[in-house]
């Protein structure tokens, strides 16, 4: 029976396996295919559409545009690295850092409501701009 720590392991494992190929993929042959629910139902980019180009312009080095494109796909950018070398350090030395940083950031996000309630208004405020520039 997996513990929680090795439960979140595996599945951020997986989640960050499939979002490498989903980029390689979309790196070696860029698609318009938006696979956004959210979009493909309503008509309406969700806060996170354009991560992906996003992300592919920051491979580029065109890091205005992905800016531009989304915000969200810096962020994304730098946690799967932060994701990956923490995890990397964690396999290789038998260390849990990985799984300590993420409780901290739940138990931050539980103790300090100010810091959600921000991160949800940056989050909405991003979705306005999202919907505003037509993405």
């Amino acid at each position: 029976m997996l513990t929680a720590k090795n439960k979140l392991y595996l599945i951020t494992g997986v989640v960050c396996f499939f979002g490498l190929l989903w980029l390689f993929l979309e790196y070696q042959h860029p698609t318009e295919t938006t696979l956004c629910p959210i979009k493909r139902v309503t008509g309406y980019p969700c806060p996170s559409c354009g991560t992906t180009r996003s992300i592919h312009s920051l491979l580029h080095r065109h890091f205005l545009e992905a800016i531009w494109i989304n915000p969200l796909g810096l962020v994304a950018a730098a946690m799967a690295v932060g994701i990956l070398l923490l995890m990397s350090i964690d396999l290789i030395f038998r260390k849990d850092y990985f799984y300590r940083a993420y409780r901290w950031i739940e138990q931050t996000l539980q103790s300090k409501r100010w810091l959600s309630i921000s991160l949800i208004i940056l989050l909405l405020l991003n979705w306005i701009w999202n919907i505003k520039k037509g993405l």
